[in-house]
């Protein structure tokens, strides 16, 4: 559809209630008419349950199929079933079904926003239980003591902005696309998080129950203080390693796998922790944040690896067949080394579109063996000439990584 000079409509969900603001145009869509006659024009993107997501100028929306106009209505259901066969199943509650396309072929983002218009929602708040429950769109904050709203809102950003990082990355991943909330739980005390399972030492912890769990957060490493009887947010402690976990929790189960676990999911967690996030608001080209954690004590001169410029890695093949166990034995290591190369196969390797990084992860989708998968990321290469590519891939970059 060719872009129209005048302005076109947007339109929000608040309170049930559809309310229209004008916004510059799209460049691609076709009209949507509510059952009240209102109209904008969007780009439907995905079909979820009994919602249809619209794009408009950048900006997704969860609109009720059946506040559409019934022609509408049938072009979702026509659109859905002619995109079925690209789809994924992922289970959504109990037993539910939600149809969701992988995003393969989508743009790399450069930057990723959290949407900063969400309202905070009070699910429960039961002072005799000392529990208390709200909800941003797509989180679940349960929280052993009494928050405001505007307060979560803060800090949830940080939540929503991974989530619509793992969303825009073309990585095929299902996860962070579905329904179904994902849980928070937050502790007003360091020692209420040890006590639940926080490991000493961490600011927070994805906890996987079969591929599934909860991230538990000490309030602290929200940067949440408090103040008299109340708390607020101290801006300067946004503690963005939290992006880690959230990261672990909303990654396909598939990407777990043998061959994969350690390396490709470290190493993903940590591109996404050192993407310069502020105030809900990732900077994806933000190098060197990257290179400072791996190479020193980190851009603020804490939290990072110290490996140096200089850094001496076993065999290639090796790195990436440990055990799960063996990578965390020499975590500080590994965790170092894996996004280095992760952020090569995303923005270094062949025509620099990630096609074989994508290729690798298509196949732990199709349930290949692990050497499989590796045939697809080396493409005809060998694992020496891997190395050596990635070798003079990051010695342009400023660091020189010798194998064995």
């Amino acid at each position: 559809m060719q872009i129209r000079s005048s302005l076109v409509p947007i339109l929000l969900l608040v309170g049930g209630v559809w309310v229209f603001s004008w916004l510059l145009p799209v460049a691609q869509g076709r009209p949507f008419r509510n059952q009240q006659g209102k109209t904008i024009e969007a780009e439907l993107i995905e079909v979820t349950g009994d919602k249809a997501v619209l794009k408009v100028n950048r900006k997704n929306f969860n609109v009720p199929i059946a506040s559409l106009s019934k022609a509408d209505q049938a072009y979702i259901k026509e659109w859905a079933q002619k995109n079925s066969s690209q789809t994924t199943e992922a289970s959504i509650g109990k037993g539910a079904k939600s149809l969701i396309k992988p995003n393969w072929d989508g743009p790399w983002p450069k930057t990723v926003s959290a949407d900063t218009s969400q309202e905070i929602e009070v699910i429960k708040e039961d002072k005799q239980a000392g529990e208390y429950i709200y909800a941003s769109t797509h989180y679940e904050f349960i929280s052993n003591v009494r928050l405001n709203t505007s307060l979560v809102k803060r800090f949830s950003l940080l939540f929503e902005a991974t989530n619509q990082f793992c969303r825009e990355l073309p990585l095929g991943m299902t996860k962070p696309f579905r329904e179904q909330r994902n849980r928070i739980r937050l502790f007003e005390t360091r020692n209420q998080y040890f006590e639940k399972g926080g490991p000493e030492g961490s600011s927070g912890v994805y906890i996987s129950r079969g591929g599934e769990g909860d991230i538990l957060v000490p309030l602290t490493s929200l940067g949440v203080e408090k103040v008299g009887s109340s708390y607020s947010v101290d801006h300067k402690k946004e503690n963005s390693t939290l992006s880690h976990e959230i990261t672990h929790q909303i990654t396909d189960n598939e990407y777990y796998a043998k061959g994969s676990r350690g390396w490709f999911t470290e190493g993903l967690a940590e591109y996404i922790a050192q993407s310069g996030y502020r105030s809900g608001n990732f900077d994806v080209n933000d190098l060197k944040k990257l290179k400072a954690y791996v190479t020193d004590y980190g851009e603020d001169g804490r939290g990072g690896r110290h490996l140096g410029e200089k850094i001496h890695c076993r065999d290639l093949k090796q790195f990436f067949e440990q055990d799960y166990a063996s990578f965390l034995e020499n975590g500080n290591f590994n965790y170092g080394m894996a996004p280095l190369i992760i952020y090569y196969f995303f923005h270094m390797d062949g025509n620099k579109d990630a096609a074989r990084i994508k290729g690798f992860l298509k196949a732990l989708k199709e349930k290949k063996t692990a050497s499989e998968a590796y045939a697809r990321l080396l493409d005809g290469r060998t694992f020496d000439q891997l190395e050596a590519d990635i070798t003079q891939a990051w010695r342009s970059r400023g660091i020189r990584i010798d194998f064995d």
